[in-house]
């Protein structure tokens, strides 16, 4: 099992982002979280990411809990769970090269990560370079990251993910900030990249219509509760106009 979370609520001060979530979630699942905005995506992939602990609940990551593992462990774990972030978190003015070489560094010690820095070995340029092409900016690799389109900085920031070598891949609205067709392109790059690696994928979304060709399963978030879960075929149009009525919550 990749994930499973039981009975899972999380307060930001007097603000309950989310409230009693359970789901299990197997290993090379590809799964949608779909939702307005502020009804509890960002947040329930944080705390899938370890980033964020529950206020209450249980949560198991790789059939280890969190909660109970100590500084070590816990970032051993991580390096097991990539994320995309909504904003991509790319160093601008660096080469692509560096933006990439940057997924691997939860695994490094400081002195192993200044040296990458200053001249990485050609195995990490080679295998930087194979994943590039992967997601098809491979003759981008020594062009600075800020001079790329929107759509190829999200394939930089596949890459990275993907040099971690991770076991799960999480990503946040990761086609919020580009066109339709560009969207499509990336949801289908990182659907077709997590079935070929054998991956635990799962991807917010605002685009139901993204979701629904692309995830086998889909999720539905309103107010920090589960809505649904279930296949996108068995989801009614009812289901998706409750889903996106007017939401006046303001968490992420």
């Amino acid at each position: 099992m990749s994930l499973q979370l039981t009975h899972i609520s999380h307060s930001f001060g007097a603000t309950e982002a989310l409230h009693d979530i359970s789901l299990e979630i197997r290993t090379g699942e590809q799964v949608a979280l779909i939702g307005p905005s502020g009804c509890g995506k960002t947040t329930l992939l944080r705390l899938m990411g370890t980033q964020l602990a529950p206020s209450s609940g249980s949560i198991t990551q790789l059939d280890q809990t969190p909660a109970e593992l100590g500084p070590r462990e816990l970032k051993k774990l991580r390096t097991r769970i990539a994320m995309i972030p909504q904003h991509l978190g790319l160093v601008p003015n660096v080469r692509v090269l560096r933006n990439v070489l940057n997924g691997g560094m939860g695994e490094m010690t400081l002195l192993q990560t200044v040296r990458q820095m200053i001249y990485p070995k050609p195995k990490e340029t080679q295998r930087a370079y194979n994943l590039l092409g992967r997601t098809g900016i491979r003759g981008k690799i020594y062009d600075r990251t800020d001079s790329l389109s929107g759509g190829q900085q999200q394939r930089v920031a596949v890459a990275r993910a993907l040099y971690q070598d991770p076991t799960i891949l999480l990503a946040d609205e990761p086609v919020s900030s580009i066109d339709p067709a560009r969207a499509r392109d990336t949801i289908q790059l990182l659907t077709q990249l997590s079935k070929e690696e054998g991956i635990t994928l799962i991807v917010s979304l605002h685009h139901l219509e993204l979701a629904q060709e692309f995830f086998p399963r889909l999720i539905g978030l309103r107010d920090g509760r589960m809505a649904f879960d279930s296949a996108p075929d068995a989801l009614s149009e009812e289901e998706c106009r409750k889903l996106y009525q007017l939401d006046h919550s303001s968490h992420g």
